[in-house]
């Protein structure tokens, strides 16, 4: 079930344009790369963290880093999903 939502959560950030690269998704991590946005590892942590969202920072300068495990749900997969992008400043296109 964590691999699922790690690949929804991974689907979901891609389609909504931030550089993740869901081929590289095979457990429950969902890495997001913050260089391609032009952002500062910091400033994204504290954005996302206002916007009540939990990412960390990895061993890369620019990566983030989403876990999803036994106390995520399908709802929180979809409410990431949401907030994610605005928390760091990607206009979504509006899905068709």
């Amino acid at each position: 079930e964590d691999h699922v939502r790690a690949h929804a959560l991974a689907d979901g950030l891609a389609a909504a344009g931030l550089p993740v690269d869901v081929h590289r998704v095979e457990t429950n991590f969902v890495q997001l790369d913050l260089a391609p946005l032009g952002l500062v590892r910091s400033e994204a942590l504290a954005q996302l963290l206002e916007a009540g969202v939990g990412l960390s920072a990895t061993i890369h300068p620019t990566v983030l880093r989403a876990v999803t495990h036994l106390d995520v749900t399908d709802e929180d997969v979809e409410r990431a999903i949401e907030l994610i992008p605005s928390a760091l400043g990607v206009e979504v296109a509006t899905r068709r």
